[in-house]
């Protein structure tokens, strides 16, 4: 309870974005937040997440917590800071648009006019939030285009989910891919025609999306002998192909962190991930392949050579899980959380 030892026992609402409910488990803000309320559950503190339904005493919160970017919370920050000043945004830019555009957006708007655009709404209340949390230096970089103060920004990575790993299981010589496969910014079409062009064995997994954007995946695929296509799996199911698979690409037009990755790396996977955005601050260089997610050669032969390549794990799996535990990620958590919890006193 604030007021009282802020070391331990916080109490904490996590605020999310509406459509995260619509995507369910598979959106990655919700995910992010859940990932994080697990263990702070477990290490006996307090996580409310907040319904509109429910009725909450918003003063007795160290934190209020608001993930995920849009207008949605704009009433609520500028609201919910009024009742308690302890707050921190997670905004979750997954974004490409060049920085200078960003800052021309976040003028563009009129308060008194209430002609609001995302970004001019984060710097209405920009001063209402105590602090915001950016998961890669890519994603501080836009943050600071809405004239956020540095000693308002703090960099707290995302942790891999699970891990399941067997060292028993033999690889296999196959790229998985899982996620949405017919969202346009998964880049799901160039992956099918990289791996038609070089031949290299496909396994795709996840939403297939609704009838329409399944049936225009499928002939892109047409009679390819190399490409499978899974679907929805259980989480055991996954695991199994993590544990498989001995690549794993998520070479995105658009991406956050991409944490699918992390989780394949985890499991012993070699990496091949877009360059563009803050994905590649995960690994150390050299230990991915980065492409242009634009090019179906440059996909398709980083590919090719990560399925021959035996060099990289499991040094790399060591590095993802002592920097990105969701142990060491909430350790860095709670430090940010204690520092606006006692200034908020």
């Amino acid at each position: 309870m604030f007021g009282g030892h802020i070391d331990t026992g916080m109490k904490i609402a996590y605020v999310m974005k509406p459509d995260a409910c619509y995507n369910g488990s598979g959106d990655g803000t919700r995910k992010q937040a859940e990932i994080w309320c697990e263990e702070l559950r477990r290490r006996g503190h307090q996580v409310d997440m907040i319904s509109p339904w429910g009725s909450y005493q918003w003063k007795n919160y160290d934190i209020v917590h608001f993930f995920g970017f849009g207008l949605w919370n704009y009433e609520m920050i500028h609201w919910g800071s009024g009742m308690n000043p302890r707050v921190v945004f997670s905004p979750v830019i997954d974004s490409n648009t060049p920085l200078w555009k960003y800052r021309l957006f976040s003028y563009l708007g009129c308060e008194r006019l209430r002609l609001f655009s995302h970004n001019y709404a984060v710097r209405c209340y920009r001063d209402e939030v105590k602090l915001f949390l950016a998961r890669t230096h890519y994603e501080a970089d836009y943050i600071r285009q809405y004239g956020i103060a540095e000693d308002k920004i703090a960099l707290v990575p995302l942790s891999f989910r699970a891990e399941h790993y067997d060292a028993s299981i033999k690889k296999e010589p196959f790229c998985l891919f899982t996620g949405t496969m017919t969202q346009e910014r998964k880049n799901v079409a160039r992956l099918i025609a990289a791996a038609q062009k070089f031949g290299f064995r496909l396994v795709l997994a996840g939403s297939l999306g609704n009838a329409e954007s399944e049936a225009r995946l499928r002939s892109l695929i047409g009679n390819s002998p190399n490409i499978e296509v899974k679907g929805f799996v259980s989480d055991e199911e996954l695991y199994d192909l993590y544990n498989r698979a001995k690549v794993f690409a998520l070479p995105s037009l658009n991406e956050g962190v991409g944490l699918v990755a992390l989780e394949a790396a985890v499991h012993g996977c070699n990496i091949v991930i877009t360059r563009l955005g803050g994905p590649k601050e995960y690994y150390e260089k050299g230990s991915a392949w980065l492409v242009d997610p634009y090019s179906v050669d440059d996909i398709g032969k980083s590919i090719t050579l990560a399925l021959q390549a035996d060099h990289l794990q499991p040094k790399l799996r060591n590095e993802i899980k002592e920097k990105y535990s969701v142990e060491h990620c909430v350790d860095m958590l709670l430090e940010q959380y204690r520092k606006v919890a006692g200034d908020g006193r």
